[in-house]
C-alpha cells in the first residue's frame, strides 16, 4: 500500500487485467517474468501500475495521467528494485494460481 496526497492506494489485479495488459502489450506476462527472472521492464511495470492502481480511500480505480503520475514519483521515492519487487509480490498474491509451478 501507498500514501499518496492523503489518499490509500493498493495495487489490485485480477485476469481480466492481466488479459488485458497481455493484448495491449502483445506479450505473455508469465513468459516475460520467467525470461526476466522477475524483473519487470520499466514499461511492462509502468503498465502493471497504471491497471492495477486502486484508491482504497475512494473506492475506485485510479486511471490515465494521474495512474502514470503516481508511479513517476513512487519509482523516484522507492526506486526501481522495491517497486518491482512490491508489483511482483502483488500479482503473486491476487493471481497465485499463475505462481503454482513457477
Amino acid at each position: 500500500m501507498f500514501k499518496v496526497e492523503n489518499d490509500v492506494l493498493d495495487l489490485r489485479f485480477n485476469r481480466q487485467k492481466m488479459k488485458t495488459l497481455e493484448s495491449m502489450y502483445n506479450i505473455s506476462l508469465m513468459a516475460e517474468l520467467t525470461k526476466n527472472r522477475g524483473m519487470l521492464s520499466l514499461h511492462l511495470m509502468e503498465g502493471l501500475f497504471s491497471v492495477g492502481l486502486y484508491n482504497t480511500s475512494e473506492e475506485k480505480t485510479v486511471k490515465g495521467q494521474k495512474a502514470l503520475d503516481i508511479f513517476e514519483s513512487l519509482i523516484e521515492e522507492n526506486g526501481y528494485v522495491n517497486l518491482n519487487n512490491i508489483i511482483i509480490g502483488k500479482l503473486e498474491e491476487d493471481l497465485a494460481f499463475l505462481f503454482h509451478n513457477a
